[in-house]
């Protein structure tokens, strides 16, 4: 068997640079930060993009090069079941291979403008395909193990004034705060392995994000976040 060695196109640059800051699905997320897929010079990739611009959306093929390692077995980001890797799109593969369908907003010569993604700024991207609707969409195909997700409840984040003011405020430095918290804990509220939440109380909660504390209750289906702080420590 001959062995084949890829070689990147271009990479990434986002806003996102943190695992964290990856929203588990980029369609559903909240602010989502447009992002530019910049293709290499002088390889003749002008040529290749030809046409292009014509599709609203457009597979990247790309190197999870964050991950150095891979699991049989991942906990995905909902429920609390332990799934075999390739039953998810889960980062820790035998081989760091990642792909991703993104809106396409325009093309300006070797720049891509991308939205709708979840990939990490640096990422290099090994090859672009079309997204088209009558060959990639399969709707009554069932979906596994993701079925399941519909039977968990679904949650609405409400924010007090004094934490949206905090938000706002952030968004200048933290562009990404608010929408990492979302991300998370309209995921899955409560303690979980890959989340750095504690029990504060019977119905309350914090999320450490960095040097940021966010304190939370959960009134059924309504997460609402009444404080917010900066510490001088990473830990919880």
């Amino acid at each position: 068997m001959s062995e084949h060695i890829f070689t990147p196109i271009g990479h990434i640059h986002t806003e996102r640079e943190k695992k964290y800051e990856s929203p588990h699905q980029p369609e559903k997320g909240y602010e989502q930060s447009p992002a530019i897929l910049q293709l290499l010079p002088n390889c003749n990739y002008e040529q290749a993009l030809s046409d292009v611009a014509g599709f609203d959306r457009i597979w990247l093929i790309y190197i999870f090069d964050r991950n150095n390692h891979w699991k049989p077995k991942v906990l995905v980001p909902r429920g609390r079941t332990k799934r075999g890797v390739f039953a998810t799109r889960a980062p820790y593969r035998p081989n760091q291979i990642g792909m991703s369908c993104v809106r396409l907003i325009e093309i300006k010569g070797l720049d891509i403008y991308i939205a709708d993604s979840d990939i990490l700024d640096g990422t290099p991207v090994l090859d672009i395909k079309p997204y088209i609707p009558t060959i990639d969409s399969f709707p009554e195909a069932k979906a596994g193990w993701v079925e399941e997700l519909s039977l968990l409840p679904h949650y609405s984040i409400v924010e007090k004034q004094s934490v949206k003011i905090i938000l706002d405020k952030a968004g200048a430095d933290e562009k990404l705060l608010r929408s990492t918290v979302y991300d998370i804990l309209l995921n899955d509220p409560f303690p979980h392995p890959y989340r750095r939440i504690k029990k504060i109380t019977g119905n309350e909660y914090v999320l450490a994000i960095r040097f940021w504390r966010i304190y939370y209750s959960i009134e059924q289906t309504d997460i609402i976040l009444y404080k917010i702080e900066l510490t001088a420590s990473t830990e919880l």
